[in-house]
């Protein structure tokens, strides 16, 4: 009578020896050393280079090269609409990741519709936290960044 084995490991005596599963502390050794290769993938998505986005020196680049400086931290929805209806312009981060993900640039039809939609909302939860905050440039511009949990219009849902 023959025996199949297959591909289970066996012991000098002939005897199958169980495979070692992985122990708890294996496993936060693992994460552990993920937690280590994450900064390095933040800084990635943090760019010092050309084009828009967010800089590690804190201060946020719009599509035309102007380099804007956060304000406010926080602004009210009727100063974010009133800044919206005064020429500012409008980028989103659907995620909250602080543009790793890229950030979505409106056009300006597109915050007109925002402003005609009355002011935002921020839909704050257990899983998800909004924010607007409020960046100026040298020569004047302003710039609005919403995050993750804003609703304004049919642009940020």
């Amino acid at each position: 009578m023959r025996t199949h084995t297959g591909d289970r490991k066996t012991s000098p005596m002939g005897g199958r020896r169980r495979q070692r599963r992985q122990t708890f502390a294996d496993l936060v050794k693992a994460v552990a050393r993920e937690g280590e290769d994450a900064p390095a993938r933040r800084d990635e998505a943090v760019s010092a280079g050309p084009g828009p986005g967010l800089r590690r020196d804190g201060t946020l680049v719009d599509p035309q090269g102007r380099v804007h400086e956060q304000v406010r931290e926080t602004v009210s929805a009727s100063r974010a609409l009133s800044a919206a209806a005064s020429g500012a312009l409008v980028v989103w981060d659907p995620c909250g990741c602080g543009g790793g993900c890229g950030f979505r640039w409106l056009d300006p039809e597109e915050v007109a519709a925002l402003v005609r939609s009355g002011p935002p909302r921020v839909r704050n939860n257990k899983r998800h936290i909004g924010n607007i905050s409020e960046w100026h440039a040298a020569d004047g511009s302003v710039l609005l960044l919403a995050e993750e949990a804003v609703h304004w219009g049919e642009s940020l849902a």
